[in-house]
């Protein structure tokens, strides 16, 4: 009894040493140089609801290695995607992430050498000026330490694997570029051509 009470009221354990400092590799990126540029080989997904308005969702599955925003682009010329936005949560590793710097008119790219969970990704797919879907996604990563760190989503790979639910739309989404190398959806457009 005697022992029990004395591990009850032992000091807790000392702290561990401070978390290790999660120091990016920085890149700079002209707007065009992030595109997905990966691939996903294990990326699977199937139709999970057809709408009467012509919307559809899928759900996207990535394996273990998959790049994320190339399977997002996969997934948009299989099913012809002209208008979507997505969701996602799972894991990733090496995630890279940007943030556009308007002065330079490019993405400070800066990418963590380490496990993350995927606390929340989101964005968008439309056309973009070539005609071609665009995919847009930002992102929050949860740190070893519970810090959390994202941005723009320029890579990451799958790890073990991210789940990702796509919701599209009949009405396709145009974007137009910027003089900056930057494409934003332009509602008012009607096709890439329009102005």
């Amino acid at each position: 009894m005697l022992a029990a009470c004395s591990a009850a009221t032992a000091a807790p354990p000392a702290p561990q040493q401070q978390a290790q400092a999660h120091t990016p590799t920085v890149r700079w990126l002209k707007p065009n140089e992030v595109a997905p540029h990966g691939h996903a080989p294990g990326a699977k997904h199937r139709l999970v609801s057809s709408l009467s308005d012509g919307s559809k969702v899928y759900a996207l599955v990535l394996a273990e290695g998959d790049d994320v925003p190339t399977a997002l682009l996969e997934l948009a010329k299989t099913e012809s995607i002209h208008a979507a936005h997505f969701v996602a949560i799972g894991g990733v590793r090496g995630p890279e992430v940007g943030w556009f710097d308007p002065q330079r008119h490019e993405f400070k790219a800066m990418q963590l050498a380490e496990q993350a969970e995927v606390l929340t990704l989101s964005g968008d797919i439309a056309i973009g000026a070539d005609n071609a879907a665009v995919v847009h996604a930002h992102a929050v990563f949860g740190l070893s330490d519970g810090t959390a760190w994202g941005g723009h989503v320029i890579g990451a790979a799958a790890s073990p694997t991210l789940e990702v639910f796509v919701t599209t739309y009949p009405t396709a989404l145009y974007k137009r570029p910027r003089p900056d190398g930057i494409q934003l959806i332009d509602p008012g457009m009607d096709s890439p051509m329009s102005h």
